[in-house]
């Protein structure tokens, strides 16, 4: 049985009887549905990657029993629930993943090796967003990247793109924090203070949700490229296989643009897969949309959970089950006018809308130690040590 109450912490016993296990049963799907008449192999599979992957996403602790960094167990949660409903598109659909012709994963498939069909299950279990592989529509941001550039220009890019947003993120930390000494801890705090007046008690906690938000963004891009750093310099892949995670999100005058577009889209090929395309099937293109913003909100509620202080499953399964209610709304809006909103009024309806969804969301996490700490250990905040060497000076 499976207790998400009984945490087990990272170690070599948990590393190899919990973690390896999954990984291994994720890199074999991703291996088998490259091939043709592999569907019988890849549904054998199943039942042990949703085992291994309850165990891993609702029981294993990362914190190393810090309660201060907690939040870490919901970042390994996410990653759980991501691969494992890749593994459930894989084994749903009978038919093998097959390469966009062009693509280094096209080469590798006429190379007709081992090595070769290695290096493809490598970039298949690695790439969330399938850029090399066939399947739902590409973004139009993402069809828009620029030729990737030399190994060596790339690199220096991402690294001084790693630190410019490692500042950034803790300056938001630092910002957010300093509403509240709570905040800090491992308990958290309200964005609603209701000694303020409503007026003020509102403009604050949108203050602080958008705050978080964009946190949220930076956190996310700091880690993608590091990883893409890593994945360069120690797998040898190529600066194409990791192009920009995000488009200018702030540049967006629609939630469908917002979302479709410019957001990562790290979740899109199973969300579609498994929420929007068997849906819009039977009920339409609306109630597709809608049941790839469900799949989005049991996500965040299940990883927010895994932090071990519960949920608020109306706040944040609301919150994206909403966003996909604003696309759907937008859509009749289009119909109706023959246009999506643009320009200033499509940037004051997206803030509307986010802000008025939102602050119930931005709640549930803080109140839930989700800025009690960053990803730079507190003695060497970066942000942090300015500020101080500034206000003593």
């Amino acid at each position: 049985m499976v207790d998400p109450s009984v945490k087990i912490p990272l170690n070599v016993s948990s590393l190899v009887g919990m973690v390896f296990p999954l990984l291994a049963v994720y890199f074999v799907t991703a291996f088998l549905v490259i091939f043709p008449g592999t569907v019988v192999w890849r549904r054998s599979l199943l039942p042990f990657t949703l085992w291994f992957g309850l165990r891993v996403g609702a029981c294993l602790d990362v914190s190393g029993g810090d309660p201060i960094k907690a939040q870490a167990n919901q970042s390994h949660a996410l990653f759980t629930f991501m691969i494992v409903m890749r593994c459930i598109v894989w084994a749903v659909y009978s038919d093998q993943v097959r390469p966009i012709p062009g693509t280094t994963a096209d080469a590798n498939v006429k190379r007709a090796s081992l090595r070769a069909a290695l290096q493809n299950a490598c970039d298949l279990a690695l790439g969330f967003r399938e850029l090399s592989w066939q399947g739902p529509s590409k973004p139009r941001t993402l069809l828009q990247v620029p030729p990737s550039q030399q190994r060596l220009p790339f690199l220096r890019g991402r690294i001084l793109s790693v630190i410019l947003h490692l500042i950034l993120g803790d300056a938001l930390l630092f910002a957010l924090q300093s509403f509240s000494p709570e905040l800090s801890t491992p308990g958290g705090g309200s964005v609603f203070d209701p000694s303020f007046p409503a007026s003020w008690r509102y403009l604050r906690s949108t203050t602080m949700t958008f705050l978080f938000g964009t946190l949220i963004y930076v956190t996310t891009r700091t880690v993608y490229d590091a990883f893409s750093v890593l994945a360069i310099l120690i797998l040898r892949q190529s600066p194409s296989q990791w192009p920009p995670l995000f488009f200018d999100p702030w540049k967006a005058t629609s939630l469908t643009e917002l979302w479709g577009d410019r957001w990562h889209h790290l979740n899109r090929s199973y969300m579609v897969a498994l929420g929007a395309k068997p849906v819009s099937r039977i009920f339409g293109r609306a109630a597709g949309v809608l049941g790839a913003f469900t799949i989005s909100g049991l996500m965040h509620d299940l990883g927010l959970r895994a932090v071990g202080r519960g949920s608020d499953f109306v706040a944040i399964f609301g919150f994206f089950f909403m966003m996909g209610v604003g696309v759907v709304m937008e859509s009749t809006w289009r119909s109706m006018s023959g246009r999506l909103p643009s320009g200033l009024g499509g940037r004051l309806w997206i803030l509307s809308w986010l802000g008025l969804w939102g602050n119930r969301a931005a709640d549930a996490w803080l109140t839930r130690g989700a800025v009690a700490s960053g990803l730079v250990p507190e003695p060497y905040r970066p942000f942090k040590l300015v500020w101080a060497f500034v206000t003593e000076s």
